[in-house]
């Protein structure tokens, strides 16, 4: 501590006393009785610091060496009458004795005395004693060298209850503030007021303020360092967490064992982030400072505790230390019964409801009166299943609270009217009482211990559970009840989550809420966070996989129950047992489903009788019996399961879930007599809640099974007339609609509207019916009268742009959208919500979607771009107005700019994309679209590490994800490790054998590769499981062909592949067809000379495949195919109009580059197809400049094919020049990419072959020759002669048979290649 004035002393005393760190208080006075020999002032205060710890007799001792001092007489008497006073045995005698001497000291007592008087009594908690006795000091019109009266009667106005004294503290406060002496400001402790005042009428941000200019004129390292927790304090109520704790562990960085500084940290940890781990070092760290700063200070460990115990989550590790701190203050406290109480509340928080019990009943040996006592032995008893017994004490506290009764108590009520006598209506009376009384209770307070200590998210949570237990378990369908009890359930949720916004249990109740309301994606969003932060959370996964079931995707929902085993008590759960029957259900477990659900109705039973408790819901409890009714069904097990329904109604009859039950045994009665199952459902009376359901059902039932449209309509009609609602005749016009009569359909739709002219989606519904009947001009006009009429609907505007882009009319769509912009943008003056920039967002996405389809690209970039800064701003917003939407925004945000990235990854601007999809991934680091993209970009441009890296972290995220899986197939035949590779390929088939995508690109890998022999296995497999002629194995089959040289059986397979017309292959199929129609052989196109081949006529191919044309759809291939018709034809007319085609494709799609990429961006298709022209055109120096640009092009695997072309021709001119190195580095790199590549190794074998290294020559034709399938009379013909050059005469024989085999016309192979061979074989 360092040396201060007397001053900074008593302000440092003033601050300890009132935060109730007396042990600090002491301190500073043994620091100043030390430094500056006997102060009667610091030996009063250390002598009311020692009382406070409950050492009486030293602080007496104080007392007697500080009488007789003027200055502080009068206050010496009052402390130590106060201390007598709080012994338990009292000297009545020498108080009477001390309060004669007192009363005759006060008729000469000083001003400063006075002062030292009222600051005496102020910290005994006698706000009216203080404020008299300071009067008084002010009346003597004298200044104090260790307190200022102005400020001190602030402080006592503050503290007291009365509004008018309240107001009153800031002109004390200021008028401190402003006094001097000796020219030195006197206004630490004034200024500590003022933050307090600005703190109470929570102006946080004028109290930072006032905070910073305290710090920038600190007297003392001491002072500086209150004023800085006191920072910290005010920071966490502006919800600046993150600050606040930098601040603390800046002091805790100079001292350790910094009490308050530690108490910010454990309440950062534990509100804003709930790491309980982390928490539960931070706890014990913070008792050891106890144990050290305040040993004896027994309402420190007592509020400590009790607020770290609420807001522990129910960890039992800080459960463990808060019981240690609650020990403490038994120990130094042992006749409390609030403290006994409050210790065997802990107890409870840990689940141990039979020793809480017992500490309750000692609580009230000590206080018999004490309420918390009473409320926890009726909560335990039933927790422990002795209901008789609490609600006999119930009814007690209910007849003694009737006015004012605690939340707690209405929440216990609530429990037994439910518990005991399922009284569902009388619990919920009670369960809206306790929320209304807790909300009431903590509307006012701010952030703080106090704050926290009252708003107890323990007690919370259980009143929301308790909630929970009368809501809804399945997402509602819209022929459920619609559920009150959900939204009420969701405000105190969302309560907590604002409070507490680290809460765990909280984030996974309001998960559970999105999840009922059917927000499957919102609920997935707050799980999957709540699972990483605490992966151990057993009902996060438990939801999970609920989640997953209801998605249909049982693996899924089996890894997330395994999962949720982390608890071992789960399997217990009568919940865990139904779900995990439901999933094996599923998969046809029928067995093992039978077995669980066995199980969890032994369980529920238990819990009915009291054996043991957890909550059930009621629905859950239903579900258990419908479930294990439907799983004996399907083991034809009728009886049993007759006799299950049949237990079922006998419980629930009479109760709102008795309608669900009938419906369920008719359901199953319908397997065998439809009609009685129809007279069941038609029991369910219009006052069930379930009457709708019923009615849904019997429509189906007419509808499926007995093909009656009418009697399904009618199903509904009655509907109507039972409750004419909007959402009755909702569904009646949707079944109107199912039954094709539009007609209908509107004019009910009409009705609903005419009910409710303000839902926008009526209108919407309206208009889709319009369009259903093809009257497409009417439903335009009849969402522009809408639009008119109600021109603040966005939705409705959106329907319209919609409407005329699904039309092709991008111009009005276009028009539509940028007038809402406009609209918007005028209403932004009076409105800057958050809806209003999450409409500007839509439309403007909805914008770039038209912009996109009439192939205006630079606005569509522009208008991606303007909405993903909407969105960012949208994400701001969301942050501090809604944080449960976040994450769901986020996403969002992420989306905008992958459709960005995907954007200039089309403009062939790699740069930019990557920017941008990595820009995704900082928004939501799961999103799989973007981890994709960048995988595909590292591909391509061979950064093997960089795709593998993504498509591993792609795989972390979504494991099922084929795309990924298949792309480190591919990383592992580049790396040459084929049979990783096809073993993962085959894993990937074996489980989804129909996954016709992954076979195709497996069939181009092993092209790539040079493994294509491998293929046939692989057909045979998909065959087996193909019920049909299916497209995709048909093109896949097809490639394999066309590339082993078989265009014969490949244009077989792509002909079959074309149909149905619409499905994904059909297009793919038709233009490899006019590519083999066009070049059967895969030969050379701008070869002009035939060496020894066999001429072909190609007026049948080119009609064949100008008749195939029509049926693509894709406008730059369209045009690119019909240039290569014009190239078959070889006439110079044609070649002519070909290059002119060319030429225009590419520059039209220059001109669609939205900006001007850094590096060059070329049409590599259209530059090739220039080439082959120019080359056949004689104009050789021309195609090589164009081919030159493809050679430094970066690899695009999209454009593999016309890469692959461009090499070879470029290559081919090389070699006609002499330049065979340079022609052997392109054919290289057309090897490292297509090691199956024929013509790639024909012209390697060309140029050893001018070279005369025949062997040489032989060996790269005999890869072509094997490549093409000993099919190619040309190749043979070249790989026998090279191996007649080579001495390998038999070899050449073989060879040159095989040729004759298929071609037995070749030209010259006879003469001058076989005829030799056996010449030369002869001796």
């Amino acid at each position: 501590m360092d040396r201060m004035a007397e001053r900074d002393a008593m302000d440092l005393v003033l601050y300890h006393g009132r935060e109730g760190f007396v042990h600090h208080m002491q301190k500073v006075c043994d620091f100043m009785l030390q430094q500056g020999g006997e102060h009667p002032v610091f030996r009063l205060w250390r002598g009311f610091a020692l009382a406070s710890q409950g050492r009486v007799t030293e602080a007496i001792r104080d007392y007697t060496t500080a009488t007789g001092r003027r200055e502080v007489q009068i206050a010496v008497f009052t402390a130590h009458i106060a201390a007598l006073k709080s012994q338990r045995q009292i000297d009545q005698d020498t108080i009477d004795d001390i309060e004669t001497k007192l009363m005759v000291e006060e008729k000469s007592a000083t001003p400063g005395a006075w002062l030292q008087c009222a600051a005496i009594h102020w910290m005994l908690g006698d706000h009216i004693k203080a404020r008299d006795t300071c009067q008084k000091a002010l009346d003597g019109q004298q200044t104090d060298s260790y307190i200022n009266p102005q400020s001190l009667l602030g402080w006592i106005n503050l503290s007291s209850k009365r509004s008018a004294f309240v107001e009153k503290s800031i002109t004390n406060f200021e008028k401190a503030i402003d006094s001097s002496q000796d020219g030195i400001p006197n206004h630490v402790d004034a200024h500590l007021g003022k933050i307090a005042f600005l703190d109470h009428k929570r102006n946080w941000s004028a109290a930072i303020q006032v905070v910073n200019e305290l710090i920038a004129s600190a007297p003392s390292n001491d002072l500086l360092n209150i004023v800085n927790i006191e920072k910290a304090k005010i920071l966490i109520k502006k919800g600046q967490w993150g600050m606040a704790a930098e601040t603390a562990q800046r002091l805790l960085n100079k001292e350790p064992t910094n009490i308050q500084a530690l108490m910010i940290i454990n309440l950062y940890l534990l509100v804003e982030e709930c790491r309980y781990s982390v928490a539960a070092n931070s706890v014990r760290e913070l008792w050891k400072a106890l144990e050290i700063g305040e040993p004896k200070t027994h309402t420190l460990y007592a509020m400590i505790s009790r607020t770290i115990a609420r807001m522990s989550g129910g960890s039992t590790q800080i459960l463990h230390t808060t019981q240690m701190l609650m020990n403490k203050a038994c120990d130094l406290q042992p006749k409390s019964a609030e403290y006994i109480s409050e210790k065997a509340f802990q107890l409870s928080l840990a689940g141990e409801w039979s020793r809480a019990l017992e500490a309750y009943r000692q609580a009230l040996q000590v206080d018999d009166g004490n309420l918390g006592a009473l409320h926890g032995i009726i909560r335990s008893q039933l927790m422990l299943g002795k209901l008789d017994e609490a609600e006999q004490q119930l009814e007690f506290l209910n007849q003694m609270q009737i006015s004012e009764r605690p939340a707690e108590l209405c929440y216990l009520t609530a429990v037994m009217r439910w518990r005991k006598h399922r009284n569902q209506a009388a619990s919920i009376e009670s369960i809206d009482e306790a929320v209304a009384i807790h909300a009431k209770q903590c509307t006012s307070g701010s952030a703080s211990y106090a704050f926290y200590e009252q708003f107890n998210p323990q007690l919370l949570l259980a009143i929301i559970r308790e909630y929970l237990q009368h809501c809804p378990t399945e997402p509602l369908s819209p022929t459920d009840p619609p559920s009150t009890i959900a939204s009420k359930t969701r405000k105190p949720l969302e309560l907590l989550v604002k409070h507490v916004k680290g809460s765990l249990e909280g984030q996974l109740l309001l998960a559970r809420i999105d999840f009922i309301e059917n927000d499957l994606e919102k609920a997935q969003i707050s799980i999957n966070s709540c699972i990483r932060t605490d992966p151990t959370f057993a009902e996060a996964h438990l939801l999970a996989a609920q989640i997953a079931y209801h998605q249909e995707n049982y693996n899924q929902a089996q890894q997330a129950l395994e999962q949720s085993m982390t608890e071992f008590e789960v399997r217990d759960w009568p919940q865990y047992n139904l779900l995990k029957a439901r999933v094996a259900n599923a998969v046809g477990k029928h067995e093992d489903a039978l077995k669980d659900l066995e199980h969890a109705l032994a369980l529920t039973k238990q819990m009915v009788q009291g054996k043991r408790y957890r909550p059930l819901n009621v629905q859950d409890h239903v579900s258990i019996y419908l479930e294990l009714a439907e799983v004996q069904v399907k083991l034809k097990n009728y009886s049993v399961a007759e006799e299950t329904i049949t237990e079922a109604l006998s419980i629930f009859r009479g109760t709102p879930e008795e309608g669900r039950v009938v419906i369920a045994q008719a359901m199953i009665v319908c397997k065998k007599d439809v009609e009685k199952g129809l007279s069941m459902l038609r029991s369910v009376t219009t006052e069930s809640p379930y009457f709708l359901k019923a009615k849904a059902h019997m429509a189906n039932i007419y509808l499926n099974v007995r093909n009656n449209k009418r009697a399904f309509a009618k199903c509904y009609e009655e509907l109507v007339e039972a409750f004419p609602t909007v959402g009755s005749y909702l569904f009646l016009g949707e079944a109107y609609m199912s039954i094709q009569e539009p007609e209908k359909a509107i004019a009910t739709f009409e009705k609903a509207r005419a009910m409710d002219p303000n839902d926008a989606e009526m209108s919407s519904k309206i208009g889709m019916a319009f369009v259903t009947t093809h009257d497409y001009q009417k439903a335009i006009q009849y969402y522009k009268n809408a639009v008119k009429a109600e021109p603040k609907k966005l939705a409705l505007r959106h329907d319209l742009a919609n409407l005329y882009w699904k039309l092709g009319s991008y111009s009005d769509a276009e028009e539509e959208l940028k007038t809402s912009l406009i609209r918007k943008e005028k209403d932004r003056s009076n409105s800057d919500d958050l809806h209003t920039s999450m409409d500007d967002v839509r439309t403007l996405l909805l914008l770039a979607k038209v912009y996109k389809s009439s192939g205006d690209l630079k606005k569509c970039s522009e208008a991606l771009i303007q909405a993903r800064v909407c969105q960012n701003t949208v994400i701001q917003k969301v942050r501090g107005e809604q944080p449960e939407l976040e994450q769901q925004q986020r996403r969002l945000g992420a989306n905008i700019c992958v459709e960005l990235g995907e954007h200039y990854r089309r403009q062939k601007m790699p740069e930019k994309a990557v920017v941008f999809h990595n820009e995704a991934l900082k928004q939501d680091d799961t999103h799989s679209r973007s981890m994709l993209a960048l995988a595909q970009m590292y591909s391509d441009k061979g950064d093997l590490d960089g795709c593998e890296h993504q498509a591993n972290s792609l795989l972390k995220v979504d494991p099922a994800n084929e795309e990924a899986s298949m792309m480190l197939a591919d990383i592992m035949f580049r790396r040459n490790n084929y049979e990783d590779a096809t073993f993962h390929f085959q894993q990937l088939l074996e489980k989804k054998p129909g996954n016709y995508g992954a076979l195709v690109q497996f069939i181009q890998l092993l092209k790539r590769a040079g493994r294509l022999y491998e293929a046939p296995p692989f057909f045979t497999a998909a065959e087996k499981h193909a019920r049909r002629s299916e497209p995709g194995l048909h093109y896949a089959k097809g490639l394999y062909f066309r590339y082993t040289n078989n265009p014969r059986e490949a244009l077989r397979h792509f002909h079959k592949g074309r149909s149905p017309r619409d499905s994904r292959w059909s297009e793919k199929c038709t233009c490899q067809m006019i590519e083999i129609y066009l070049n059967p052989g895969s030969e050379a196109q701008w070869s002009t000379e035939g060496e020894g081949e066999e001429q072909t006529d190609m007026t049948e191919n080119i009609t064949w495949a100008q008749s195939l044309l029509k049926d693509v759809k894709n406008k730059e291939k369209k045009k690119i195919l019909e240039a290569y018709v014009l190239v078959a034809k070889r006439k110079t007319n044609d070649l002519e109009k070909a290059l002119a085609m060319f030429y225009d494709i590419m520059t039209s799609s220059e001109s669609d580059q939205s900006q001007k990429p850094a590096t060059e961006i070329i049409n590599v298709p259209c530059i090739v197809g220039m080439a082959t022209v120019l080359q056949m055109m004689k104009q050789t120096p021309k195609a090589r400049n164009h081919l030159k640009r493809v050679a430094k092009a970066p690899y695009n695997q999209d454009e593999a094919d016309e890469f692959e072309r461009a090499w070879l021709l470029l290559a081919d001119i090389h070699i006609a020049g002499g330049k065979y190195d340079l022609a052997q580095d392109l054919l290289r790199k057309c090897l490292q990419a297509n090691k199956s590549c024929c013509r790639a190794w024909e012209y390697m074998g060309l140029i050893y072959e001018k070279e005369q290294t025949y062997r040489d020559a032989s060996d790269c034709y005999e890869n072509s020759w094997r490549l093409v399938n000993e099919s190619d009379p040309g190749v043979g013909y070249k790989l026998a002669f090279n191996y007649l050059k080579a001495k390998r005469y038999v070899n050449a024989i073989d060879v040159t048979q095989k040729v004759l085999a298929t071609h037995p016309t070749y030209p010259k192979i006879r003469k001058e290649i076989l005829e030799k061979a056996r010449a030369s074989l002869k001796p």
